[in-house]
């Protein structure tokens, strides 16, 4: 089928309907930012991006160690096809740092995993091979402003948010707090607008809120998962960016294998562009203790295989433990911890609150009392009143959170440049008021 939506008037394929019609309201900040990126020698008048969530922080550590030499290494398995899963080197390293870092109890089985061109295309792929077109995942919202997108270009799957409040419940609920109950409620109220709730969508560490549920509440999702059959996604791809030394590791890789109340419906996702700040060589891996599902996935994996390169590099890297535990990751969570705990003075210094972060590149800072209105419009006005005023950030609007005037502040990035974008943020949101 065809469509004549099209600019030029030429006819195209009505499956791509969904990527013009698609409305992400953080795309306008972003896009904006990108246009005319702050530079500090080259265009000082740039916008500062503290929208677009990527750590350079540490490029200098990741760049000192993918030009060393035998990173940069060629051999002959890297000039011809290999293993539609990725590359055995690169699958036991995976599995042997994930052991590490989550503490598992029992062996991560390589075997298990699938790499690909990125986290973005493990979430396309495992959409398409555990869902049917129309089928629905509920998310608790906040949410990843991209979640939506990512499995419903091509797996044409719809996401429906289950809104948590930013205000303490009853009970001792805590803000932002995702319970069996909201699901429960979530799960009623879907099928009752007719949708077919096929999984939940969980982001651990959440993004945007930095939080980082416990072991307890991770095995409750996962029992009400199996309760009415549906599948589970644990995106943990901030999971080593916890910078909160209080604050465990609750990867679902880190229980034990007779803990998991449904293993074949539960898979976890994990990446190296968010940990490692990388990017722009995206590199993202399955695990899945499904085997159909598995295979299914390799199967699909032609499409949107990371290059013998970087699977080759990022193995090398994860090898080298000694550098990891004594040099990289210390640094980097070190780095983050300073330049979290700057962007909270500022926060405070102009009486805004927020929701305090664990883990991430990022805090959730509520804008509202600067709104001129409390709805999307008067949210919107304050987002371009800031890239106006030099800065970008990501919206509430696009999380699907229900709350205006939160926005997600992306703080890695060096210390000069952040310092750039917090006065500008103090500077704008106080000036706002009087904006015509």
């Amino acid at each position: 089928m065809a469509t004549n939506d099209s600019k030029s008037g030429i006819k195209l394929s009505s499956r791509t309907d969904c990527v013009v019609s698609f409305s992400d309201p953080v795309r306008d900040a972003s896009e904006a930012t990108s246009a005319n990126r702050y530079h500090e020698t080259q265009n000082p008048q740039g916008i500062v991006d503290l929208c677009m969530s990527q750590n350079t922080l540490i490029s200098d550590l990741i760049l000192d160690k993918l030009q060393q030499p035998e990173l940069l290494k060629w051999d002959e398995t890297m000039l011809t096809y290999t293993e539609r899963k990725g590359t055995k080197r690169l699958r036991v390293a995976i599995a042997t740092y994930l052991e590490d870092q989550t503490g598992s109890p029992q062996k991560i089985d390589p075997d298990m995993m699938c790499c690909m061109n990125g986290v973005t295309g493990v979430m396309n792929l495992l959409t398409y091979v555990l869902f049917d077109e129309g089928d629905t995942v509920l998310c608790p919202a906040p949410f990843y402003y991209s979640i939506p997108r990512d499995i419903m270009y091509i797996s044409k799957v719809k996401t429906y948010p289950v809104p948590l409040s930013s205000k303490p419940g009853a009970n001792g609920l805590k803000a932002f707090e995702l319970t069996v109950d909201h699901l429960e409620k979530g799960l009623q109220k879907a099928r009752e607008e007719g949708h077919r709730v096929r999984g939940v969508f969980l982001v651990n560490p959440s993004n945007p809120l930095g939080l980082v549920y416990t072991k307890e509440q991770v095995q409750a999702y996962l029992a009400f998962c199996k309760k009415y059959s549906l599948h589970v996604i644990m995106d943990e791809i901030y999971q080593c960016s916890n910078h909160d030394e209080s604050t465990a590791n609750s990867s679902v890789l880190g229980l034990p294998l007779v803990a998991v109340p449904d293993p074949q419906r539960t898979h976890m996702l994990y990446g190296f562009s968010k940990d490692f700040g990388i990017p722009g060589s995206p590199l993202g891996v399955l695990h899945t203790w499904n085997q159909d599902v598995l295979e299914r996935c390799v199967s699909l994996n032609d499409y949107q295989q990371a290059s013998s390169f970087i699977q080759s590099a990022a193995a090398k890297m994860l090898e080298d433990k000694d550098w990891l535990r004594r040099t990289y990751f210390p640094t980097n969570l070190s780095r983050i911890r300073d330049a979290c705990r700057i962007t909270m003075e500022t926060l405070d210094e102009i009486g805004a609150s927020y929701f305090r972060p664990q883990a991430g590149l990022f805090i959730w800072a509520n804008l509202g009392k600067f709104l001129s209105q409390d709805t999307e419009e008067g949210e919107k006005r304050l987002t371009f009143h800031l890239l106006k005023g030099g800065v970008g950030l990501s919206p509430s609007a696009g999380y699907c959170g229900g709350e205006y005037g939160w926005y997600r502040i992306m703080f890695a990035v060096p210390r000069h440049r952040l310092t750039e974008g917090l006065r500008r943020l103090k500077e704008s949101c106080l000036s706002f008021s009087t904006a015509p």
